[in-house]
């Protein structure tokens, strides 16, 4: 049953759209940015286009149930040279907007491993004020602009390119002009207040494994592993202690025999093959040697292709989770993560324990017991689907909660 709560939490929050702002992924938080402003300004001024720079304070709506917006004020000041006589004239202004990002794109989808980006537009009003000819005064002034968010993956910052369109409700500025419509292209940089606010609630997950400078890829099936195997029993001869090990023999994690009569346990399934050493007597257990029962895949939640990232999709889905498993303190969870039977054994092992170990996190983070979730990797030996299609390989790449404790 608290399974069944779960997971209907998990999937109403699969319509609530992307838990993030304008903000790079895991900082969903306050920010302050900076950027160098160059200005295409009205022509009825007859003075040359602006230069200068403009500073700006942000605050995600996320927590207020907003999505993908946030709510920021800029404050902009530039110098113009006066045609006329070259002398400078100036401009400042203070702008509230509200921003609204189109999530995280990239050439590849959200496997991709090139650059990525986050398209946002924004509108909002203000005041302005104009030094023009020595005369000073100010107006109403309406905002409107875009642009997009380039994450440079250290510690939130990113570069934030964007333009703008500003129209003054003005009559003061030039004679017999109602309306003055200036253009702006702004390039900086934005960074969270992690000082201020804590990052604790978006600690990313575990890095997955370094991909590898070169790759060994077969010709035949097209596999691709960051090394070569000479004798074919699953390690890389990078790490093979034993090397030349005869095709078929059983080894271990160095590529040494092994005695797969052994059973230290006494659960039935050999010390080989047991993924869940020291069960105590009498526990009914599965082929791979951990307790039998029937575990739930967590819809919603996904990664990338080889990677233990969370999509933001994933992180949405897993806020409801939170909360469902914060309302029942008594119950204790086994995270597992499953991959598909792509690369090699032993890296996919690592790599379903990276993928449990980052939700567990993010259930953390979100303020469940950490005692109460155990993160377990169980790789590509607990297919649901068969791994010859890319539906089922897609299908086997899952997290699974089981109740293991009350």
């Amino acid at each position: 049953m608290r399974l069944k709560l779960i997971a209907a939490a998990a999937m109403a929050t699969m319509w609530a759209g992307l838990a993030q702002a304008v903000t790079v992924e895991d900082y969903d938080i306050p920010y302050v940015g900076g950027a160098f402003i160059y200005e295409f300004n009205d022509s009825a001024r007859q003075s040359d286009n602006g230069l200068g720079g403009e500073a700006r304070f942000g605050w995600p709506l996320t927590e207020f149930g907003y999505a993908n917006w946030a709510a920021e004020a800029t404050l902009h000041a530039l110098k113009r040279d006066r045609d006329i006589d070259g002398k400078a004239d100036y401009q400042r202004g203070l702008m509230f907007d509200l921003v609204y990002d189109f999530g995280l794109f990239g050439w590849g989808g959200e496997a991709s491993v090139g650059p990525r980006f986050k398209p946002f537009v924004l509108a909002g009003l203000g005041v302005v004020q104009e030094d023009v000819a020595g005369s000073r005064h100010e107006h109403f002034g309406l905002n409107l602009g875009g642009g997009a968010l380039i994450p440079l993956n250290w510690h939130g910052l990113a570069v934030r390119a964007e333009a703008r369109v500003l129209g003054q409700d003005n009559n003061k500025s030039v004679a017999g002009e109602d309306l003055l419509i200036d253009y702006r292209l702004g390039l900086g940089l934005q960074l969270p207040l992690t000082p201020l606010f804590s990052v604790a609630d978006h600690a990313p997950p575990p890095a997955p494994a370094a991909r590898c400078a070169l790759a060994v890829v077969d010709p035949v099936t097209g596999r691709s592993d960051c090394g070569t195997d000479s004798d074919a029993d699953g390690v890389l001869d990078g790490v093979d202690q034993c090397p030349a090990t005869p095709i078929g023999t059983a080894v271990d994690a160095r590529g040494c025999a092994i005695d797969l009569s052994a059973d230290a346990d006494g659960d039935g399934v050999p010390d080989a093959a047991d993924r869940c050493p020291g069960t105590p007597p009498g526990v009914t257990v599965d082929a791979t040697g951990c307790p039998a029962a029937t575990g739930m895949v967590l819809s919603g939640v996904s990664f990338g292709n080889d990677d233990a990232i969370l999509t933001s999709a994933s992180r949405a889905a897993l806020e409801a989770v939170a909360e469902s498993l914060k309302a029942q303190p008594g119950t204790r969870i086994e995270i597992g993560g499953h991959t598909d039977n792509v690369g090699n054994d032993a890296y996919n092992n690592v790599l379903s324990q990276q993928r449990a170990e980052a939700v567990r996190q993010f259930l953390i983070s979100r303020g469940v017991d950490g005692s109460r979730l155990v993160a377990m990797g169980y790789g590509e030996f607990r297919p649901i689907a068969s791994n010859d299609t890319a539906d089922g390989r897609a299908q086997n790449r899952r997290v699974e909660f089981r109740v293991i404790g009350e």
